[in-house]
C-alpha cells in the first residue's frame, strides 16, 4: 500500500509540479512571548513531525539563554540527546572555509583576488574564459566561479576511503570544468567550496582539518567537532533517520563542504564568536573587518551595482526575516538538518540540529519561530514609498525559464515546474510561477532595469546581460531568461498530454487485445498498431515504478542513481528503448495505415505515436535518452 501511495503522489507532484509539503507562516498571534512558551512551541513541532531528536541553542550577548535537548540520539540503543550529542551538520561545515581563507589573508598568505589555478596548479580546473574572467579564490567561496553542484555520481560516492581532500576534489574531473563566465552568476558549489579548503591546505602546508582545528576549534574551546566520524559518534551521535527509518551514513565526498559533526554546545561557542565579531575568550581570532567582508558577496557582478545586499558572501548566505538579516548557513545531509543564525547588529543568535530528513521542519516552522521570538521587540524596518517611473515595461511581459539548473539530468522536468510567467500594467509587474509553488509577486519600476518589490521596497529583480546567456534577469527567483511563448505552450502541452496518452494506450491497447482474443477479427498488424504506442510509454512507465519500488529513502536516490546499478542500467536501457521504440511506432503506423480497422483506433495509435516522437525528440535535446546517471 506504501508503494502505491508513493506512486500516487509522485504523479501528482509530476502533473501539478507541487511539493507535498507546505511552509508554514508564523503569525503575531504565535509568538512566543517568553522562553518557555517558545520551548513548548518548539516541543511541539518536535512531536507532530515525529522528529526523533533536536537540540537547540539561543545567544544573547555572552549568555546561552536556551540550550535545549529534545528526543531521542539514537532510537534502537535508547540514547538520549543531551547538549554534547553530535550532530551532522552538512553545509554549516562551509563556514569554516571562509574562516580559514580570510585567517590565511589576514596573515598575508594570500589574498581573495588570487588566481586559483596560481595557488592550486596541481588541480586542473578547466575555464574557457581564463585569460579575462579568471577564477578567483573570492568566486569559489561565493558561489561565483560557474562551477556545478553535486552530481549524482558525487553524491553516490560514499567512499570512506579518500583519505585526502586532494583524492576526493580528483575522484569526479567533470567537475572541474567551468561552465559560464565567472562572476557573471550565482550558483551554489559543494565543489568550489572544496576546492577554497584545498586552498588552505597548500598555503598553510597542513591537512584542512588540522589547520581548522588549531586555529578556530581549540581556541574556541570546541573538544569535539570533527570533519567526519568520531568514536564518540559512533557511540552516543544522532543517528540519521526518514519518517522513523534509520538512514545509512552517507560520506560526503568533498568534507569540507558538507562533513561536519558538532554538538549544540559546540554551536554555542560558534555563535559567540562571530555575535562577539571575531573575539572569544579575550582573544581575537580574525578581525571585524573580516567578518563583515564574509557577510557581503562581492564578486558577483550583479552585486557590485549595489542593487542587492543578501548576495550569497563569503561561505555565508543571508536570509531576511521581517527585514532583520540573519547570518549563517543551514545544512542538510541524509536523515539530518541545521541551521546556524545571527544578527550581529543585536547581538542575537540561534542553531537548530534535528536528526530528521524533511529540511522543512527546520527552515519553515523551528527557524522561523526563533527568528519571530528574538525580533519581536526590535525596531521594524520601516517601509518607504515606492516612486514609479513610466519606462515601458511592454518588452518583459512573456515566459521564462532559468538559465541554470541544479541538476542538468532532471532539466526537462524543472523546465516545466519552474516556469514564470510575467505581465505588465502600466508600471506593474506581476511575477507568477505556472505550475510551481502558487505565488503572485508585484513589483514596481523604480530605475532603468531596477523592479522593486511592491510589498517591502526591496529590490526584487534586475535585467542584465549575461555573457553567455544574453539578456536576463536576475532577483531573489535566480536567473531567468526570456523563451517564446509557443515553447512555453509546448512544455505545458507535452506534460499534460503525457497523462492522457499513457492512461489511453493502455485503455486501447487492453481492448485491442480482447478483441484479438474473443473476436472474429484476428488481424495482427490491427493488433500491432494498437500495441506499439503503448509498448513505446511502457518504457517510460517501468522506469518510474521501478523508481517508486527501488527508492524508499532519498539516500537511495544518490547511491542507487549514483553508481552503476539495476535501476541506473534500467535508466539506461529504458530511455534507448522509448526513443526506438517511439522511432518504430511511427515507421510502422505509417506503413501499415491501409490495414481494415477501426478509424477511432487507428487515429489514436497515429496520435499516440506522433506524441511519443515528440516526447523523444525533446529527451534527445535535454540529454535523457541512454542518459548515464552514474558518470
Amino acid at each position: 500500500m506504501k508503494i502505491f501511495k508513493r506512486l500516487i503522489l509522485l504523479f501528482v507532484c509530476l502533473l501539478f509540479g507541487v511539493s507535498p509539503g507546505f511552509a508554514q507562516k508564523v503569525t503575531n498571534d504565535d509568538v512566543p512571548q517568553t522562553i518557555n512558551e517558545l520551548q513548548d512551541s518548539i516541543q511541539k513541532i518536535l512531536i507532530e513531525t515525529k522528529t526523533p531528536g533536536a537540540g537547540v541553542v539561543m545567544v544573547a550577548g555572552d549568555s546561552v539563554v536556551l540550550l535545549m535537548k529534545y528526543g531521542m540520539a539514537d532510537v534502537k540503543n535508547n540514547i538520549d540527546v543531551d547538549e554534547n550529542t553530535l550532530f551532522r551538520l552538512g553545509s554549516v561545515s562551509k563556514l569554516f572555509v571562509g574562516l580559514a581563507i580570510l585567517k590565511l589573508q589576514e596573515e598575508g598568505r594570500l589574498s581573495l583576488k588570487d588566481k586559483v589555478k596560481d595557488l592550486i596548479p596541481d588541480l586542473k580546473i578547466i575555464n574557457p574564459w581564463e585569460d579575462k574572467y579568471p577564477v578567483r579564490v573570492e568566486n569559489l567561496l561565493e558561489h561565483t566561479a560557474g562551477l556545478n553542484n553535486w552530481s549524482l555520481a558525487e553524491l553516490g560516492c560514499n567512499n570512506p576511503n579518500l583519505k585526502s581532500l586532494k583524492a576526493s576534489l580528483e575522484y569526479y574531473p567533470k567537475g572541474r570544468v567551468v561552465k559560464y563566465v565567472p562572476g557573471s552568476r550565482s550558483s551554489y558549489s559543494n565543489l568550489g567550496v572544496s576546492i577554497a579548503a584545498y586552498i588552505v591546505e597548500k598555503v598553510s602546508g597542513m591537512p584542512y582539518e588540522v589547520y581548522v582545528d588549531n586555529n578556530f576549534f581549540k581556541p574556541m574551546g570546541i573538544t569535539d567537532m570533527s570533519f567526519g566520524i568520531s568514536d564518540k559518534y559512533e557511540k552516543t551521535g544522532a543517528k540519521g533517520y526518514e519518517n522513523g527509518n534509520l538512514m545509512p551514513f552517507l560520506y560526503p565526498l568533498y568534507r569540507p563542504s558538507a562533513g561536519l559533526i558538532g554538538s549544540p554546545k559546540d554551536l554555542s561557542y560558534l555563535l559567540r564568536f562571530f555575535i562577539h565579531r571575531g573575539k572569544i575568550n579575550n582573544t581575537q581570532l580574525l578581525s571585524d573587518a573580516s567578518l563583515q567582508r564574509m557577510e557581503q558577496g562581492e564578486s558577483f557582478t550583479v552585486s557590485n551595482s549595489d542593487l542587492f545586499n543578501d548576495n550569497p558572501g563569503l561561505t555565508n548566505i543571508a536570509i531576511r526575516y521581517r527585514g532583520f538579516a540573519y547570518y549563517g548557513h543551514g545544512g542538510h545531509v541524509p536523515g539530518s538538518n541545521a541551521d546556524f543564525r545571527y544578527l550581529p547588529e543585536y547581538n542575537l543568535g540561534f542553531a537548530v540540529t534535528i536528526n530528521e530528513e524533511d529540511q522543512s521542519i527546520i527552515d519553515n516552522r523551528i527557524s522561523r519561530l526563533i527568528m519571530a521570538y528574538q525580533t519581536k521587540d526590535l525596531p521594524k524596518e520601516s517601509t518607504k514609498p515606492i516612486n514609479a517611473i513610466r519606462n515601458s515595461t511592454s518588452d518583459l511581459s512573456g515566459y521564462y525559464l532559468p538559465v541554470s539548473y541544479k541538476f542538468e539530468f532532471m532539466k526537462f522536468f524543472f523546465k516545466v515546474k519552474q516556469l514564470q510567467k510575467i505581465v505588465c500594467k502600466d508600471d506593474t509587474i506581476y511575477l507568477k510561477s505556472i505550475l510551481g509553488e502558487k505565488y503572485k509577486i508585484k513589483f514596481i519600476q523604480t530605475g532603468k532595469n531596477e523592479f522593486r518589490s511592491a510589498d517591502n521596497n526591496r529590490i526584487g529583480f534586475i535585467q542584465v546581460n549575461d555573457p553567455v546567456a544574453g539578456q536576463v534577469i536576475y532577483g531573489n527567483i535566480g536567473m531567468y531568461k526570456k523563451t517564446a511563448s509557443i515553447y512555453a505552450y509546448a512544455l505545458l502541452v507535452i506534460f499534460g498530454a503525457f497523462y492522457i496518452v499513457a492512461i489511453t494506450a493502455i485503455i486501447f491497447a487492453a481492448l485491442r487485445i480482447l478483441i484479438f482474443l474473443f473476436g472474429k477479427n484476428k488481424n495482427k498488424k490491427a493488433l500491432w498498431i494498437c500495441l506499439w504506442p503503448f509498448i513505446s510509454i511502457s518504457f517510460i512507465l517501468v522506469i518510474v515504478v521501478a523508481i517508486m519500488l527501488s527508492i524508499q529513502t532519498n539516500i537511495d536516490y544518490f547511491l542507487l542513481l549514483g553508481n552503476i546499478s539495476p535501476l541506473s542500467l534500467l535508466i539506461f536501457a529504458g530511455t534507448i528503448g522509448f526513443a526506438l521504440a517511439s522511432f518504430w511506432s511511427v515507421y510502422f503506423i505509417f506503413k501499415n495505415r491501409r490495414v481494415k480497422m477501426s478509424k477511432i483506433f487507428y487515429y489514436h495509435s497515429v496520435m499516440a505515436a506522433i506524441f511519443n516522437l515528440i516526447l523523444t525528440i525533446y529527451f534527445i535535446g535535454n540529454g535523457v535518452i541512454g542518459i548515464s546517471t552514474w558518470l
